[in-house]
């Protein structure tokens, strides 16, 4: 969704509320999502520039991280973004200045327009987990046999230790 703001830049009180509903595009297929993120986004002109705050809601598809299986995620993402006038970024002698807080907006683009959707789908893409869980006490595979011990118990001797451990074992006997 790609929004003008010309009215908003020369305009420092005016506010611009839209209601967002779309997919939205993610690369890979570890995370998809079914149905539109949605939400309400607010644009508010003020001193040279737009802000853009809002709350949006998605459900992600998720693999999880212990057991492999595929579940669904909600989330609720608080998204925030400053935007300035193009043409107005820092200089190319940036390391003889002081950074100001104009070297931290993001410029609009020509036209005088904001690409709405990369913008929650930058902040959605962020409040993703880096391992999500299916669930908190989620067992997990069995390290032995990759049984999914949500399904219940392997079979699995549990007091068999990993071979790879032995050393270990050894030196805290006084073996070593």
């Amino acid at each position: 969704m790609r929004v003008n703001v010309s009215e908003l830049l020369a305009d420092r009180d005016g506010v611009r509320v839209l209601a967002f509903a779309e997919p939205l595009p993610v690369p890979g297929e570890e995370f998809t999502f079914a149905e539109p993120v949605i939400g309400e986004i607010r644009l508010t002109g003020g001193a040279g520039g737009v802000s853009l705050r809002g709350r949006v809601r998605a459900v992600a598809s998720c693999v999880c991280g212990a057991c492999l299986r595929r579940f669904a995620l909600p989330l609720a993402v608080e998204v925030t973004e400053e935007f300035g006038p193009r043409g107005e970024g820092p200089g190319t002698d940036v390391e003889q200045r002081e950074l100001t807080a104009g070297d931290f907006l993001v410029p609009v683009e020509a036209g005088d327009t904001i690409d709405v959707t990369e913008v929650v789908r930058q902040a959605v893409l962020l409040a993703l987990p880096l391992a999500p869980r299916c669930r908190d006490d989620c067992p997990g595979l069995c390290p032995r046999c990759g049984a999914d011990l949500n399904d219940g118990p392997c079979g699995c001797d549990p007091r068999e230790a990993d071979p790879r451990l032995d050393a270990l074992r050894r030196w805290r006997a006084g073996e070593a």
